[in-house]
């Protein structure tokens, strides 16, 4: 399976209402090419299988450079799944989904 193949597999499995994050994505497929895990990601042509919207940074902050529209795109897609904000980052002790 290529690493592109894993980081999509394991961000499919994030539910709605829940994020995870590059680091943990990278844990999970036993790699620490973090940025090029965002790198996949920001290539992704497929949100409803892939929801890429659901990762975010280790501290809760979402990229700059989301692929699908920008930070404030993956802002409005969190937060119409419920995802709540404190301090413009997302609440962690409430929506983070460690993926198995």
């Amino acid at each position: 399976m290529t690493l592109q193949e894993k980081v999509y597999q394991v961000v499919g499995q994030v539910p709605k209402g829940k994020v995870t994050t590059y680091g943990d994505i990278g844990l999970l497929i036993g790699s620490k090419a973090y940025r090029q895990i965002g790198q996949i990601l920001h290539k992704n042509k497929n949100s409803q299988k892939v929801p890429c919207h659901r990762v975010v940074f280790k501290d809760g902050s979402l990229s700059e450079n989301f692929g699908m529209g920008g930070r404030e795109k993956q802002r409005d897609k969190l937060q119409t799944e419920g995802v709540t904000f404190i301090n413009g980052k997302v609440d962690l002790a409430k929506h983070l989904n460690l993926v198995s």
